[in-house]
């Protein structure tokens, strides 16, 4: 596979719409209304706790460095292995996820006591991202 061959290939509107669907995701996973609650809950951390974002403006910028660098690597192996198709795609995101994110979470989390909920949230979270991500490059290849 000829690496900058295959990065000029790949379809830049695919990557922009998966990358941004990721981080609107995340926003709204990561809401009170949604997950927000029970992970500030597993955290220890009040409501105004969670919401506030004063000095998380890094933790912000790496979340969308994050998902561009996640959303280019697997348009990249999609397209090296021939993936294609919204269901294909997600399911192919999904076992991505689960092979080096679940699993990898599950051990860290695992030694160092984080509460199972936390690391149940983070890892479903992950599952959803990658799945949505594959789901949306697959569309465009």
């Amino acid at each position: 596979m000829n690496l900058i061959a295959e990065l000029q290939n790949l379809n830049y509107i695919a990557v922009a719409i998966a990358t941004i669907a990721s981080y609107i995701l995340g926003f709204a996973w990561y809401h009170w209304a949604i997950f927000g609650k029970a992970w500030a809950n597993a955290l220890g951390l009040t409501k105004e706790e969670a919401d506030n974002t004063e000095g998380l403006g890094g933790a912000f910028a790496i979340s969308l460095v994050s998902g561009l660098t996640k959303t280019i690597f697997v348009a990249l192996l999609m397209s090296a292995i021939n993936i294609s198709g919204v269901l294909n795609g997600a399911f192919f995101g999904a076992v991505i996820a689960v092979v080096f994110t679940v699993t990898s979470l599950g051990y860290y989390n695992g030694f160092a006591r984080t509460p199972s909920k936390l690391t149940l949230i983070n890892s479903a979270h992950s599952v959803v991202e990658l799945a949505l991500i594959g789901a949306i490059v697959g569309v465009f290849v």
